[in-house]
């Protein structure tokens, strides 16, 4: 299934993300030297990549499609995912609350920012574990090949119009540039 094919891959690059967000974790607990412009390119992937388009090809057309094809959201697994989805935008919003204080002399800032940061690690590598081996299958057994084709081709379309022509790309080349500067 292509669909579930292009949401795996992204959740590839995802864990890439978060594993360099726990390396810059760790500089900031050790009070290394960050650089503050890397941090401000890992939230914007994690606000427009993550929850933007990733999510947003769930929420507005997997998960419905889903439902419509007897899985249910209400006590099910979608309505877990979607719980999961707001506490990860929770976790965003105190990233970005606190990243641009962190150069300040208060502590409590890094500390808010790490403790934000690690949860939302912790949440999204559980998540897509659960995705991976328990939604998305659920979705292939029940989804036609003319299912699929259509639904790539809403993904496609919602990514153009929610992150731009090209984006995809960009975010793709920075997670290579900041790998190679944080996980060798």
């Amino acid at each position: 299934m292509k669909c579930i094919e292009d949401l795996k891959a992204e959740h590839r690059a995802v864990l890439v993300t978060l594993d360099i967000l726990e390396k810059i974790c760790n500089d900031l607990n050790n009070n290394s030297q960050v650089n503050h412009s890397h941090i401000e390119q890992i939230i914007e992937f994690l606000t427009v990549f993550v929850d933007k388009c990733h999510h947003g090809k769930e929420e507005r057309i997997l998960f419905p499609a889903m439902e419509v094809a007897g899985v249910p959201n209400n006590g099910g697994p979608i309505g877990a995912m979607l719980l999961e989805h707001e506490q990860g935008r929770k976790y965003i919003r105190g990233m970005k609350d606190t990243m641009r204080a962190l150069d300040s002399s208060h502590p409590e800032n890094v500390q808010t920012f790490l403790k934000s940061a690690t949860n939302y690690k912790t949440l999204l590598t559980a998540h897509i574990s659960k995705e991976d081996n328990v939604l998305y299958p659920m979705a292939e057994e029940r989804f036609s090949q003319e299912l699929d084709l259509s639904l790539m081709e809403q993904f496609d379309t919602l990514e153009e119009t929610e992150i731009g022509v090209g984006k995809h790309e960009e975010f793709h080349q920075m997670l290579k540039t900041l790998k190679g500067v944080y996980l060798g």
